[in-house]
């Protein structure tokens, strides 16, 4: 018995170029975000509290789509305080597969900051959607907080190192 080699079928090349492409897609933010505030001028803020200052910000601004009260909660993500932190911190992202919402000391690999810090972030759009964007203190604020690993307990950094500048 003679054994021939196998034949690949006609298009097999196209049809790896197109998956391939398709996965790569699937991992690759759809757009460069744009348009991002300054928050440069902003003091560093070293001791926060995630209840009382991070919670305080999504209770004021994202409370009225981010909740689940017997509903869907906006783009599935439930800022009540009993769940934020855990939804957040390592969460994926629905709209950028392979991104997470709160990546703990990467700030600007967050698409949490991103969409509170840019006028065109990689997917979807600024948040608070149809409102004014976020004061640039509470902006700081959620950076700092990123920034110091996203803790869930109070935070009392005397010195520190390694601080992303701000963009």
């Amino acid at each position: 018995m003679t054994c021939t080699p196998y034949a690949k079928a006609p298009g097999a090349a196209l049809g790896r170029l197109l998956f391939g492409l398709f996965l790569a897609s699937a991992w690759t933010p759809l757009q460069a975000a744009s348009g991002c505030d300054s928050i440069a001028s902003i003091p560093i803020t070293w001791n926060i509290n995630y209840t009382v200052d991070i919670q305080s910000v999504f209770n004021t601004r994202c409370s009225n789509c981010h909740v689940d009260h017997g509903g869907n909660p906006s783009g599935d993500l439930d800022l009540d305080p009993e769940f934020s932190w855990d939804n957040l911190v390592n969460g994926p992202s629905n709209e950028q597969p392979g991104r997470y919402l709160v990546v703990p000391g990467q700030p600007l690999d967050s698409v949490l900051f991103e969409k509170i810090n840019c006028e065109m972030p990689g997917a979807g759009m600024r948040m608070p959607r149809m409102r004014p964007p976020l004061p640039l203190a509470e902006q700081a604020l959620i950076f700092d907080w990123i920034m110091l690993g996203a803790p869930r307990d109070p935070t009392d950094f005397i010195l520190a190192s390694g601080f992303e500048p701000r963009p």
